[in-house]
C-alpha cells in the first residue's frame, strides 16, 4: 500500500529573468525562494533540484544550465554551467553560489554577452 506525504510548500513564482533574443527556454523551475532563509528541515528544499533552469541559444549552440548541487540539500549551492555543442564534460564557464541574486546577475550577463558577441 502506498503512503502519500503532503509537503508544506508554498505557491511561489519563478524568478523574473531578462532573457535576450534568440534563447529558447527548455524548462524553468527557478523559484523565488531564498535558500539562505530556509531551515534545514523545510519542505521547500524539495524545490531545489539539479534541474532548475535550462536555456538554449541555437545560433551559437550554447546551453545555460542551472541546478542545485547536491539536489534537495541545504548544504548545496546553485551551479550554473555554460556548455558549447552539448559538451557537458567540458563547460566553457562554471559558477557556484548560494546567493540567487548573484546567480541571476551571472546568467543575465552571459545571456547578453552570448547574444551580442559569441555567435556573430
Amino acid at each position: 500500500m502506498r503512503k502519500y506525504v503532503k509537503l508544506e510548500v508554498p505557491e511561489v513564482n519563478i524568478h523574473p529573468l531578462r532573457i535576450t533574443e534568440g534563447w529558447k527556454v527548455n524548462y524553468n523551475n527557478f523559484f523565488e525562494i531564498d535558500p539562505r532563509s530556509l531551515e534545514p528541515d523545510d519542505d521547500c528544499w524539495f524545490m531545489f533540484t539539479e534541474s532548475l533552469l535550462q536555456l538554449y541559444h541555437e545560433k551559437s549552440s550554447i546551453t545555460v544550465d542551472l541546478g542545485w548541487d547536491p539536489g534537495i540539500s541545504p548544504d548545496g549551492n546553485y551551479l550554473v554551467l555554460i556548455i558549447k555543442n552539448m559538451d557537458w564534460e567540458n563547460p566553457i564557464h562554471e559558477f557556484t553560489s548560494d546567493n540567487y541574486k548573484k546567480v541571476i546577475e551571472y546568467i543575465e550577463f552571459h545571456l547578453k554577452q552570448i547574444t551580442s558577441t559569441w555567435w556573430k
